[in-house]
């Protein structure tokens, strides 16, 4: 068996070491090569650029590209006219998540003008930028969207904004050259300037005001909140936008520019680890990367010209991570409840942390969408293909696709630009045991094929923490089968790690603690995982489990299998597990494979 090794004191060939918070010494972007800045005036310039507009309108000429259309429009209420369907609830800083549910699709929301505006670059015809307009002017005249936390004159927090202001960014690029010169410079000056008191209730003072030099800052917020990425957005994308545009302050643009960029650093360091975990952990992380660090991303590259992508994986793996533990069941386990129930989608993965729960598309509100239409314009073009299989074969739950993006026109935009035109099986693509060497967090899997596809998760106590860190659970989750399996265990500083190309994997910790997952069905079973330590499994489903003692160290057994079992024994410092055998030493377990000829004698058959 070839294996990969790793200690704490070394890099892994796939992940690389990040003290968390420090200067890096090389640097985190790289100059997009034969980059040429947008001129003054020159647009649209964030999702794509001028000469890209004719292959955007050749694939919605195309039978996906028509239906990718007629989505989008679903998402406009029409997309001939404005929409009828208005939310009228009252500006709040508390998710009500009721009265979001009861907005039916076509609601207007704050990236209308972002929709129509595409339609306009990819037809002519000014209809659509006369109703992007109206848009954006309902925008600035305090309509809500459909979740009324996100609005432009009393936001609900600092990072309800840059949805705002990604809406009025789009549908101002896009519809740059159909605008009249008065509005445009309205546009800008009314960005520039903005100066909105956070919602406060009624008789009460707003704690602070929302200026894009607030938002570039992060507020107050450190970067392992998930309130700081979603902050730098917003002005991110004002720069991009409006720099060297008549009415632009470019020197303010500069400084801002430059802040955001100083603080994306910050986070991909600080809050993210090096592959994508997050310090407030699983939803948290993705509210940092759908609301902040992927849309980010590409307009970086686009508008200019520093690739963030390309040179190191932190950036991309704030989405890739997630690739590697979904699990299309089409059930959700609800753990509150302790109970199975049918959810909008096959999509479930291991969650870890707060502001969610195991499956990835339940929560119909903004910070919980986006991830492969967003993600898939911050990862590297086979990536994407990956994603794209991953997303067909995993995600969407019907033939009637919405490629990830069930509400909000913008997701539907970045869909179109962004989906690839062919898929790329992830094995051929993504190895299958993923480290997150910041926050100790380890991810293998067996295979991407179906439901039956083995997860096995592990989180040590390490790396940055934040607020809400603290509700992140610790130890390791093993998935699969319909099994649902949740050890106690590792939590220190890693002593010792090594993987196979099949996902094998070796760790322990520097409590003597270890974990072994044997992918190589030698022991007759698809999966066998044992941990050496005092456990306590909390189990769901059919995985057996047997509890021993080699040496006089407790190790637990877990055999996962589709017919019959094989059945653990302890043979002096080993553990038998059909043709597998796994060495018991200090604060390590080891995998050990028998030769041919030993497992013939057995009589077992490899």
């Amino acid at each position: 068996m070839r294996i990969t090794v790793f200690v704490r004191s070394t890099v892994c060939i796939f992940c690389t070491s990040v003290a968390s918070g420090q200067s890096m010494p090389w640097p985190w972007a790289a100059r997009v090569e034969s980059f040429v800045p947008a001129a003054a005036g020159e647009h649209p310039r964030l999702l794509f650029r001028k000469g890209g507009i004719p292959a955007l309108r050749r694939r919605a000429a195309t039978d996906r590209g028509r239906a990718m259309i007629a989505h989008l429009k679903v998402l406009l209420g029409g997309g001939e006219v404005m929409p009828t369907r208005y939310c009228n609830d009252p500006p709040v800083n508390y998710l009500r998540e009721d009265w979001v549910k009861k907005q039916p699709v076509g609601t207007y929301t704050v990236t209308h003008g972002a929709g129509f505006g595409f339609l306009y670059v990819l037809t002519g015809k000014k209809k659509y930028a006369d109703l992007s307009r109206r848009c954006v002017e309902k925008v600035f005249a305090g309509q809500v969207d459909r979740d009324s936390r996100y609005n432009w004159k009393t936001p609900g927090t600092g990072f309800r904004c840059s949805l705002v202001l990604q809406g009025i960014c789009m549908a101002y690029d896009f519809c740059y050259d159909a605008w009249d010169e008065d509005f445009r410079k309205q546009v800008v000056t009314r960005v520039q300037a903005m100066n909105q008191p956070k919602f406060a209730q009624p008789g009460k003072k707003p704690k602070y005001y929302c200026t894009l030099e607030h938002l570039a800052k992060g507020g107050k917020y450190p970067p392992g909140s998930n309130h700081f990425g979603a902050y730098l957005l917003g002005p991110g994308l004002a720069a991009l936008t409006f720099r060297g545009d008549p009415g632009a302050d470019d020197k303010q643009i500069d400084v801002l520019l430059a802040t955001v960029e100083a603080n994306l650093s910050r986070l991909l360091g600080g809050g993210f680890g090096d592959h994508g975990w997050f310090a407030e952990g699983t939803s948290c992380g993705r509210i940092s990367a759908n609301n902040g660090v992927l849309p980010l991303l590409q307009s970086l590259k686009i508008a200019g010209g520093k690739d963030y992508i390309s040179p190191r994986p932190h950036g991309r793996y704030t989405v890739l991570h997630l690739m590697y533990t979904i699990v299309p069941t089409g059930k959700s386990m609800n753990e509150s409840r302790g109970k199975y129930y049918p959810v909008p989608s096959r999509a479930r993965i291991p969650h870890r942390g707060d502001y969610g729960n195991d499956n990835l598309y339940e929560r119909p509100i903004i910070s919980h969408m986006g991830d492969f239409a967003q993600g898939m314009g911050a990862v590297l073009p086979r990536e994407a293909r990956a994603m794209a299989w991953i997303h067909k074969n995993f995600v969407e739950l019907s033939d009637q696709e919405k490629w990830n993006a069930p509400f909000y026109p913008h997701l539907a935009v970045y869909a179109f630009v962004n989906w690839p035109d062919e898929t790329t099986d992830p094995d051929e693509v993504l190895p299958r045991t993923m480290v997150d060497e910041t926050h100790g967090y380890y991810v293998t899997r067996n295979r991407w094929q179906n439901r039956d596809d083995i997860v096995v998760t592990t989180l040590l106590k390490r790396g940055p923490h934040c607020y809400k860190s603290g509700r992140v659970r610790r130890g390791t989750f093993v998935w699969g089968l319909g099994d649902r399996v949740v050890f106690g265990g590792l939590e220190g500083k890693t002593s010792h790690y090594r993987s196979a190309p099949d996902g094998s994997m070796e760790l322990a910790d520097e409590s003597g603690n270890a974990l072994a997952v044997d992918f190589s069905s030698t022991s007759g079973a698809m999966a066998v995982v044992a941990v050496l330590g005092k456990v306590k499994p909390a189990r769901v489903g059919k995985a057996r489990i047997t509890e021993l003692v080699v040496r006089g160290k407790p190790v637990t057994v877990m055999t996962l299998a589709a017919d019959a079992h094989p059945r653990p024994s302890v043979d002096g410092g080993m553990i038998n597990v059909g043709g597998q055998r796994i060495t018991v030493g200090e604060g390590k377990l080891t995998l050990v494979r028998l030769s041919s000829v030993e497992a013939s004698r057995r009589g077992i058959r490899k």
